[in-house]
């Protein structure tokens, strides 16, 4: 079975080949200090053992087993979606990495903002993460992360999650920290919500079917988010029902459609769109809402457009935030019916 790409990860990989192509990638270390760090730093799973070992447990990762300190107390996050999930679980990272503040939810912002940064554009800043003296550091399997592995594992034992789907992430981290039960409390608050959702609103969910879209970053092209995409299946299992062009995207998280094709959003009632926490369309999304066939569709005519600033999900705080925007639309949607 191919793997399937976490949406919040393709967005940040985006980020990042475009910012690469801007050619500011931050600058790595110099030769003589990544000596100095493997010199005090010792290989295999974690720091270099004391005469008294600290209890462990074992973790599956993508690079295999590991041993992780049984409570770890000093975390260092170089993922944005493990930042995410971190915080969720109740465990405040002492270092993280720098994707932008403006991607950074509110929810998380306080926090984020007063966390010391270990990186961006790419990079993991090895001699800032060693600074902080981490006993756990946790990323996920892409190769900002993992091409820093080594390096890594050498100042404490590093953590990087096989990628498949948000869900499985969070677990993997909450395994992590261990932090199961706090995961599985929010596991139920999704659920829980999912059927509040569909019992309150479930006439407007029963009326309107929904296209879900991204800008994107291409001249001339958008994205249409299928059902199999990580915010679809969110919307899908809170009762959202799908029109032609997000019901026809499948196999994967979105696919590429050009601006003459706009009207392949024709039938939908609904438009739900990425959008920044200002409620405006995120990447390229004003240029498409700029279209002439975009402002004639009738659910835009309607002025049925449904913000998500979580859009891009990472963890189970981002689930909900989708619930309360997708509850915030059904409500507005109601008025105007």
């Amino acid at each position: 079975m191919p793997v399937i790409t976490l949406d919040t990860e393709v967005e940040f990989a985006r980020i990042v080949n475009e910012m690469t192509r801007r050619r500011l990638l931050a600058g790595g270390l110099g030769a003589a200090a990544l000596f100095g760090l493997a010199a005090c730093g010792s290989t295999g799973d974690g720091p270099a053992s004391t005469s008294e070992t600290p209890p462990s447990r074992r973790v599956d990762t993508a690079k295999g087993p590991i041993n992780v300190p049984a409570n770890p107390t000093r975390v260092v996050s170089i993922q944005p979606s493990a930042t995410a999930t971190l915080y969720d679980l109740g465990v405040d990272p002492v270092g993280v990495y720098d994707q932008g503040a403006q991607y950074i939810s509110p929810r998380y912002a306080s926090k984020w903002t007063a966390a010391p940064k270990i990186g961006n554009a790419g990079e993991v800043q090895i001699e800032k993460v060693a600074a902080l003296k981490p006993d756990l550091i946790i990323g996920a399997d892409y190769p900002w992360n993992t091409k820093a592995y080594d390096k890594l594992s050498a100042i404490a034992p590093t953590v990087i999650i096989p990628v498949t789907s948000w869900q499985a992430s969070a677990k993997t981290t909450a395994e992590a920290v261990n932090k199961l039960d706090a995961l599985d409390a929010l596991d139920k608050r999704v659920a829980a919500r999912n059927d509040a959702i569909k019992t309150k609103h479930a006439d407007i969910l029963g009326r309107y079917r929904w296209n879900i879209l991204q800008g994107g970053f291409d001249n001339g092209q958008f994205w249409v988010y299928g059902l199999e995409s990580e915010v679809g299946k969110i919307l899908s299992a809170a009762g959202v029902q799908f029109a032609t062009a997000s019901k026809e995207t499948s196999g994967g998280a979105n696919r590429k459609v050009s601006y003459e094709q706009i009207d392949i959003l024709a039938d939908a009632d609904v438009i739900g769109f990425y959008s920044g926490y200002d409620g405006n369309p995120n990447n390229k999304g004003p240029e498409l809402f700029a279209q002439t066939g975009f402002k004639q569709l009738a659910s835009v005519r309607a002025t049925r457009l449904v913000p998500f600033p979580d859009f891009l999900p990472g963890g189970y705080g981002d689930a909900l935030a989708v619930l309360d925007q997708l509850e915030t639309g059904l409500t507005k949607l109601a008025g105007a019916a």
